[in-house]
């Protein structure tokens, strides 16, 4: 399995974020092609102060299929949603699940 992975710096408005990646990016978000679920939620520093303060976490069943579903009209709809309000705040990276 592989994960997209976003991981969030602290908004202004934490509130205002939340509403809107809850009612305007999510539901665009799990209708992406090949995704098998995703998850959500604050972060926090275990006796350290992390730069990030919310991770979701997008799971997909390998590469391929992540990376198609990136090029598919369902993925820029949710992307271009959550840049109306996230930009410059959010980072993303890729990782092959494990165990």
């Amino acid at each position: 399995m592989v994960q997209l992975v976003a991981l969030y710096r602290p908004p202004e408005d934490k509130e205002a974020f939340l509403h809107r990646y809850r009612t305007e990016h999510l539901p665009l978000a799990a209708r992406m092609p090949g995704l098998l679920g995703m998850a959500a939620g604050p972060l926090e520093g275990l006796g350290v102060e992390l730069p990030y303060w919310y991770m979701a976490t997008l799971d997909f069943p390998d590469r391929d299929t992540l990376m198609a579903s990136q090029r598919s009209p369902e993925s820029r709809a949710a992307l271009r949603a959550l840049m109306a309000f996230a930009q410059g705040l959010v980072d993303f990276a890729v990782r092959e699940v494990e165990a």
